[in-house]
């Protein structure tokens, strides 16, 4: 019983198909996800970008549909990372010793 040539050949086909299209189609539902939902004003750029990223797309996918560079959503990570507070920080050490007391 071994399995024909025409069988593995239409694997390879499949196999085909599917890089080239998956992507696509899954850039092309990101894209109406983002489109779908436009009166969302409290979401802000970087939110968007990330959540696209997190859908599995690149930033430079994630960016043009968002209408901007990749370089842009590279400096909103950027300064959203910075704004974050550090854990653990209780503040200076005067502030500190003036607590103890």
């Amino acid at each position: 019983m071994a399995m024909s040539d025409s069988f593995y050949n239409r694997l390879d086909e499949m196999a085909e198909v599917q890089e080239t299209w998956l992507p696509i189609i899954g850039r092309a539902l990101a894209y109406l996800c983002m489109r779908a939902n436009p009166g969302d004003e409290t979401q802000s750029l970087q939110q968007k970008a990330r959540l696209l990223e997190g859908l599995g797309l690149s930033r430079t996918d994630a960016a043009s549909i968002l209408g901007t560079t990749a370089a842009s959503i590279t400096e909103l990570h950027r300064q959203a990372k910075a704004k974050k507070p550090k854990r653990g920080s209780r503040g200076s050490a005067k502030r500190t010793a003036a607590r103890s007391r």
